[in-house]
């Protein structure tokens, strides 16, 4: 059954021409409300390009009949490498990502076509996020030193993908590592911030569905990746092989927190246990340590103590 998108003939029009990124994998259903919200752009220039790896015949009858959306078959082969199919056939001055069940405000795109204007390379945004029926607000990274913000991410994290965009020539000789299981959008991300110049919209850009894994075996798979891209970029960068073991112990206590989201305090004990018994005396790894020894309710006493910590800042 085609669903009802409501797109213009073109989306092509005046100004800085970017290409959206839009992977869809057995979540098409997702994808009306997403790409509704990139035609809906006060900059009216886009080029939306689904990378499918579902085979789902709505899109490509709908790419047929509007200018400006491209259509990639691709065979399912994870997340990077659709993401890197659809760098590949992006003809804009500019890239962005959108996954299928995220959406933009409509002022993204103008706001950070200015930063760009303005010298970045790399812009993204605050965003809301969309979990269990709720929306809340979720600030992002500021960037206080461009020169050394790969690490404050690394350290921190904060830049949510669905706002990110880039100049195409920041992906000339980067692409996001097929290799990995996960975080794959943080190793790319850390890799452009140590070569190219970052801003932040200290705004909401878009809407994000949360998807942060909830069973234990996840947990240990996003772990691993992490330690993974932390080795890699170590090799690449000498300020982040100097940082390495207080991020290693970052790691730990953000698989802890994994960990605990999933309700299993009693796996979460021990990475909180070595994050703090290392070092880490971030008041948030005590009292995440102290959740993971509370006798039942994990996820939902890190939910409070996150809310709590949130209106702190």
């Amino acid at each position: 059954m085609t669903p009802d998108v409501d797109l213009p003939a073109s989306l092509r029009g005046d100004g800085t021409l970017v290409s959206v990124v839009v992977p869809t994998y057995e979540d098409a259903r997702f994808l009306p409300a997403a790409l509704e919200s990139i035609a809906a752009q006060t900059h009216g220039n886009v080029e939306i390009v689904v990378v499918d790896s579902s085979g789902v015949d709505w899109l490509r009858d709908l790419a047929a009949d509007v200018e400006g959306l491209t259509y990639v078959y691709q065979e399912p082969s994870g997340l990077s490498a659709a993401r890197n199919a659809g760098i590949d056939a992006a003809s804009g001055d500019v890239v962005g990502f959108l996954d299928a069940d995220d959406r933009w405000v409509p002022e993204k795109l103008e706001k950070q076509l200015a930063a760009l204007d303005a010298g970045a390379d790399v812009v993204y945004g605050d965003v809301y996020l969309l979990e269990d029926g709720t929306t809340r607000y979720q600030s992002s990274l500021p960037v206080s030193d461009p020169e050394r913000h790969h690490l404050d991410f690394l350290f921190e994290g904060g830049v949510p993908m669905p706002t990110v965009v880039a100049r195409r020539a920041c992906f000339d000789d980067e692409r996001f590592d097929e290799s990995l299981p996960a975080v794959e959008d943080r190793h790319m991300w850390a890799r452009l911030f140590a070569r190219y110049r970052p801003a932040r919209i200290a705004e909401p850009l878009a809407y994000y569905a949360v998807r942060e894994a909830s069973m234990s075996s996840d947990a240990d798979v996003m772990y691993d990746a992490e330690l993974t891209v932390l080795a890699d970029l170590a090799e690449r960068y000498p300020e982040v092989a100097e940082a390495y073991p207080a991020l290693e112990r970052k790691a730990a206590y953000k698989h802890g927190k994994r960990l605990l989201r999933g309700g299993d305090g009693r796996a979460a004990r021990e990475p909180l246990r070595r994050a703090v018994a290392e070092g880490m005396t971030d008041p948030r790894a005590l009292a995440a340590l102290a959740v993971a020894y509370a006798p039942a309710g994990h996820a939902r006493l890190l939910g409070l103590l996150e809310r709590a910590q949130e209106r702190l800042r």
